[in-house]
């Protein structure tokens, strides 16, 4: 079995990892590469024999989650190529397309789905998706067996969300050993000290809450956990607010997890249309975003009710820094505007433990990271693989 990262040993986003056997070829994440500080994006599309370009030769992509820089080149696949991701996630994704009235919207309508735990069968190959907590709803890790090996791919993780508590025990029941562990590192550049869990948000989100009388929030459409937080914390009498197309996304997330959790129940979340003057009475917590009406609404709002509003930010700083950002324009001229967000990421001490759990006979090889070589800092008793892009790992 032979391990390739065609990209993404140095970087965030834009992952590709391939692992192929004699007769069997398979590739985890067709990901875009995010925007540099400048907000530049490489418009260059990675060129793979066989996958994007060529005479297709690659027996199925699978796709961690549907964030962009694991997903967003999947325009580039070559026609016939099987592809599959999580139920939820795929409807979540052709939502998402399906508003920009994207040609990728058809692409996604062919993509096969699979279950947690379900042993996917390619070749010689046999991948088992295992759920994970991650800021993109409906994310797997992949355990691939070939050769007697065993390969885990952990696709982008954490510990400290709602769901994490589960990580650990279900490697520990359903992976145990593995012979390699690639892994994702993307705070492995980051002071991870202080990581507020997805609980300790929600906890001041009710306390602000409660203080406000209109509250816009700036969050992902997809990062279903943090609407959660918002929508327990919004107090009782308050509206929970939307637009159409947010509502979607919230009713996919009831659709698969309101049967497990009531934390996926959203039983407030409303279409701000049909509500704006009672919610005016009341008060409300609305999810806003840089496209629509949203701007229009804030701008009223902050005219005439400005010490009574609140504006809460919860995505990446790096959005505000990049220039010509419209976020900061949904921000502009309030008097209340704070910043309260927590990582998709595993920190530190999450690294750590899935490494521990795995206990890597043969290599740990991290990917999405700009410094991968901070692992050495945890004095880790397995061996770790620092590659460059396209370099050929074999798994002995």
């Amino acid at each position: 079995m032979n391990i390739i990262v065609h990209r993404g040993t140095n970087q965030i986003g834009g992952c590709i990892t391939e692992i192929q056997t004699k007769t069997t070829r398979i590739i985890i994440d067709m990901g875009l590469e995010l925007p540099d500080e400048e907000g530049n994006i490489d418009e260059e599309p990675l060129l793979i024999d066989g996958i994007t370009k060529g005479e297709k030769n690659c027996d199925a992509v699978f796709f961690t989650h549907y964030h962009g820089d694991h997903i967003g080149m999947i325009n580039n696949i070559l026609p016939g190529v099987p592809m599959y991701m999580g139920r939820a996630a795929k409807e979540i994704y052709h939502t998402f397309e399906e508003r920009k009235k994207s040609e990728t919207a058809k692409i996604v309508e062919k993509v096969k789905t699979f279950r947690k735990g379900e042993k996917i069968r390619i070749g010689d190959i046999t991948v088992t998706p295992f759920m994970v907590d991650h800021s993109a709803y409906d994310a797997y890790m992949f355990l691939v067996e070939a050769d007697g090996k065993k390969v885990l791919h952990t696709g982008d993780f954490r510990t400290h969300g709602f769901r994490g508590k589960g990580v650990i025990p279900t490697l520990e029941k359903y992976v145990k050993n593995v012979d390699v562990l690639i892994t994702e590192g993307t705070t492995l550049s980051r002071d991870t000290s202080n990581t507020k869990t997805e609980r300790e948000l929600q906890q001041e989100f009710m306390s602000l809450l409660a203080k406000y009388k209109y509250v816009f929030a700036i969050t992902a459409s997809t990062n279903i956990d943090r609407i959660a937080s918002l929508h327990e914390a919004t107090p009782r009498g308050k509206y929970f607010l939307c637009d159409r197309y947010q509502k979607k996304i919230i009713e996919i997330a009831r659709k698969y997890g309101s049967k497990y959790t009531s934390l996926y129940s959203f039983k407030k979340a409303l279409n701000y249309d049909n509500v704006m003057e009672k919610a005016r009475n009341l008060g409300f917590c609305m999810l806003v975003r840089s496209g629509g009406k949203f701007l229009e609404i804030m701008k009223e709002y902050r005219d005439a009710y400005n010490s009574e509003c609140l504006v809460i930010y919860s995505m990446w700083k790096g959005y505000l820094e990049q220039p010509n950002s419209k976020l900061k324009l949904l921000m502009e001229g309030f008097q209340n505007v704070v910043y309260l967000h927590t990582s998709g990421h595993a920190d530190l001490e999450a690294i750590l433990d899935v490494c521990n759990t795995v206990t890597p006979s043969q290599a740990i090889i991290p990917i999405h990271s700009v410094n991968p070589k901070r692992l050495d800092d945890l004095n880790l008793p397995y061996h770790i693989e620092y590659l460059e892009d396209a370099q050929v790992y074999e798994v002995k």
